[in-house]
C-alpha cells in the first residue's frame, strides 16, 4: 500500500496478542503506512510496562494515555502521566514506565513503523480481548533479548545505545 492510500482500523476486527501483562492491538502496521509509522492501542495490569530502561535508536515513541494513569522516567526526568496526557520519546532517548492504576490503557506509536512485528511474532495470539490470565509463561528471555537488543530496543547501558548511527540511511 502507498503511504498515501486511506484505510481504517477497528480494535474489534485488529488481531490482538498478549505479552507480559498486556493485550496488545496493532490498529496502523507498516504495510498499511508505507512504513512511516504504526500505532498501538494496549490495555496494561498495575506494575506492568517497560520496566527496564532501554532506548530506540531508530524509532520515536509516542503515548497517549486513554484511561489509568502510569509513571514514564525519561532521560532520567519522572514523568507521571493520567488519562488526556501524551508522552513523546525521541528516539535514542532512555526511558521506561510502569503502570500505577489498576488497569491503564493507551494508543502507543512508532516513528517510522516495525516495532508492532516483534509483538506480531513474540506475543501469544489473544484468546479474548482482555489482560491476559497472569499465569501466561513471558516469551522466550534469550529470543527477546536478542531480538531487542539487535533490533529495535537496547537495555540501558548496552554500550552502543546512545548510538547515532542508522544503519537503515535514517
Amino acid at each position: 500500500m502507498r503511504t498515501n492510500e486511506s484505510f481504517t482500523a477497528s480494535r474489534d476486527e485488529a488481531a490482538a496478542y498478549w505479552m507480559y501483562d498486556i493485550l496488545w492491538v496493532p490498529l496502523a502496521e507498516g504495510h498499511q503506512t508505507g512504513g512511516s509509522y504504526s500505532v498501538i492501542e494496549q490495555w496494561m495490569r498495575e506494575k506492568s510496562g517497560a520496566l527496564v530502561p532501554h532506548v530506540h535508536n531508530y524509532c520515536d515513541e509516542w503515548f497517549y494515555v486513554m484511561d489509568g494513569t502510569l509513571d514514564f522516567t525519561v532521560a532520567g526526568q519522572k514523568v507521571p502521566a493520567k488519562a488526556g496526557d501524551s508522552v513523546w520519546v525521541a528516539r535514542g532517548t532512555v526511558h521506561s514506565f510502569v503502570v500505577t492504576s489498576p488497569v491503564c490503557h493507551v494508543l502507543n506509536g512508532y516513528t517510522p513503523a516495525g516495532f508492532e512485528q516483534v509483538i506480531k511474532h513474540l506475543a501469544t495470539p489473544a484468546a479474548r480481548r482482555e489482560l491476559p490470565p497472569s499465569d501466561l509463561p513471558p516469551p522466550d528471555d534469550r529470543t527477546l533479548r536478542l531480538i531487542f537488543n539487535n533490533y529495535w530496543t537496547c537495555e540501558a547501558g548496552a554500550g552502543w545505545e546512545q548510538s547515532s548511527d542508522d544503519p537503515r540511511g535514517g
